[in-house]
C-alpha cells in the first residue's frame, strides 16, 4: 500500500513538472524550423532558377532545332524541285532527239575509215605512171606501153608511135567513113584525144560519166596525158653521145625541160589515179549497203566498177556528198523519221547542200589543174625545145667527128 502510495506521488510530481520542460525548449524548436524553412525556401528558390534557366535553354534549343528543321525542309523542296525541273529538261531534250534524230546509219562513216586507205593507195598509183615508174606503168596496148617506158626517141618515131596509137583503139566515126588506113571500129573513140578521158572516163559519145575507171578506161586517160603534155619529148641520146661535154650539155637541158614537165604531168597523173579502183573497196561497198538509203542512191549512181565491187578514191567521195543531198532516198528517210523541228531539219539540209557545193568546186579545180597543166607543158615546150634541139645537133655532130 506503501509502494502505491509512491508511485502515485512520482505520477503527480511528473505531471506537475512537465509544463516547464517543455516551455524551457520552445526557442529551439523554433530556430530549428525556421532555419530549416530558410533552408528550404533557398533550396526551392535555387532549383526554381535552375529549372527556369533549363527551361529557356530548352526553349531556345527547341527553337533553335525547329528552325534549323524548318530550313531543312525548305532546301529539301527547294532541291526536290531543282531535281523536278532537271528531270522535266532532260525528259523534253530526250524526246526532242528522238523525234529529230535520223534513224541509224550504219554507213554514216564508213568513207571515212577507208579515205586513208584509198588516199596512200591513190598516191601510189600516181606515182607508178612515171615512165620507169614500175607496175603501174604497164599496159595492154605493146606501142603505147613502148610510148610510155621505152627511151625517148625522135620526134618523128614518137609522132608514129601517136598514130599508131589512135588508129589501133581511138578512132572516131568521121575516121572511119574517111576510110584512114588502119582504123576500125572503137569502143572509146578518140579517147586518146578528149579531155573527157581523164575527166569522166572514156567510151562512146553520151555515156554516163564514171568516177570509177576500168582497165581499158585508164589506158585511154594515159594515152590522152601523154598526147596533151608532150607527145614528142626530147629524145634520149646514146652512151657515146652523152660521155662527151656537149652530151653532157645536152642532157643537164633535157633534165630541166622533165622537171618543168613533170609538175605538168603530176596534175593529170593524180587525176587518173584517183578514178582507179583502191584496194578494200569491195569491204566499203558492203558497207553502204547495210543502210537502205544509201544502198538505193549506189544502185541509181554506181559506176561499172562500182557495181561489180570497186570504187575509186574519186567515186567514194562524189558517193559521200552525193548519198545526202542528191539521194532522195535520203530526204524521204529523214523527213519520215524526224520531228517538225524545222530549224535542225534546215541545218541539216544546208550542210549537206555545203558539201554538196564543195565537192563541185573540187571538180571544177581539177579541171582548171589540167588547163594550168597543159599550159605549163606549152610553155615549157615553147621556151626549151628549140635549145634543147639546137644542143641535141651539137651533141650529135661532136660525137660523129
Amino acid at each position: 500500500m506503501k509502494r502505491q502510495n509512491v508511485f502515485a506521488f512520482t505520477a503527480v510530481a511528473a505531471a506537475i513538472a512537465s509544463p516547464s520542460a517543455y516551455a524551457v525548449c520552445d526557442g529551439c524548436v523554433v530556430g530549428a524550423v525556421q532555419a530549416a524553412s530558410t533552408m528550404i525556401t533557398t533550396t526551392i528558390t535555387t532549383t526554381s532558377g535552375t529549372l527556369t534557366n533549363a527551361i529557356n535553354l530548352l526553349s531556345t534549343n527547341v527553337a533553335n532545332v525547329g528552325s534549323k528543321i524548318s530550313d531543312a525542309v525548305v532546301q529539301s523542296a527547294n532541291q526536290q524541285r531543282e531535281i523536278q525541273i532537271e528531270t522535266q529538261r532532260r525528259a523534253e531534250k530526250e524526246r526532242v532527239e528522238r523525234e529529230t534524230e535520223l534513224p541509224i546509219d550504219p554507213c554514216s562513216n564508213s568513207s571515212g575509215n577507208y579515205a586513208s586507205q584509198a588516199t596512200v593507195a591513190t598516191g601510189g598509183k600516181s606515182s607508178g605512171y612515171k615512165r620507169g615508174g614500175g607496175g603501174g606503168s604497164s599496159v595492154s596496148s605493146p606501142v603505147l606501153g613502148k610510148a610510155l617506158n621505152d627511151p625517148f626517141p625522135s620526134p618523128e618515131v614518137a609522132r608514129r608511135q601517136s598514130h599508131a596509137i589512135h588508129t589501133a583503139k581511138y578512132c572516131n566515126a568521121v575516121e572511119q567513113r574517111l576510110g584512114y588506113a588502119g582504123c576500125g571500129g572503137s569502143s572509146m573513140p578518140d579517147g586518146d584525144s578528149n579531155v573527157e578521158s581523164i575527166l569522166t572516163g572514156a567510151g562512146m559519145p553520151g555515156k554516163d560519166p564514171e568516177l570509177t575507171f576500168s582497165t581499158e578506161q585508164e589506158e585511154a586517160a594515159r594515152a590522152y596525158a601523154r598526147l596533151s603534155l608532150d607527145p614528142h619529148p626530147p629524145q634520149n641520146i646514146t652512151k657515146a653521145e652523152a660521155a662527151t661535154e656537149q652530151g653532157k650539155s645536152y642532157i643537164a637541158l633535157q633534165k630541166m625541160y622533165q622537171a618543168n614537165m613533170s609538175a605538168a604531168e603530176k596534175i593529170q597523173f593524180d587525176l587518173i589515179a584517183s578514178r582507179m579502183p583502191f584496194p578494200g573497196s569491195n569491204r566499203l561497198i558492203q558497207e553502204i549497203k547495210k543502210a537502205d538509203h544509201a544502198a538505193k542512191y549506189l544502185d541509181m549512181t554506181a559506176s561499172k566498177q562500182a557495181k561489180n565491187g570497186s570504187m575509186s578514191l574519186a567515186e567514194m567521195m562524189d558517193f559521200e556528198s552525193g548519198r545526202r543531198f542528191r539521194n532522195p532516198y535520203w530526204v524521204v528517210a529523214m523527213a519520215a523519221e524526224a520531228s517538225p523541228e524545222k530549224l535542225q531539219r534546215e541545218m541539216i539540209f544546208m550542210q549537206a547542200y555545203s558539201n554538196e557545193l564543195q565537192l563541185q568546186n573540187l571538180r571544177m579545180m581539177e579541171k582548171v589543174g589540167v588547163a594550168l597543166g597543159q599550159l605549163l607543158a606549152a610553155q615549157t615546150r615553147t621556151e626549151m625545145r628549140p635549145s634543147i634541139e639546137a644542143q641535141l645537133l651539137r651533141a650529135q655532130s661532136t660525137n660523129a667527128r
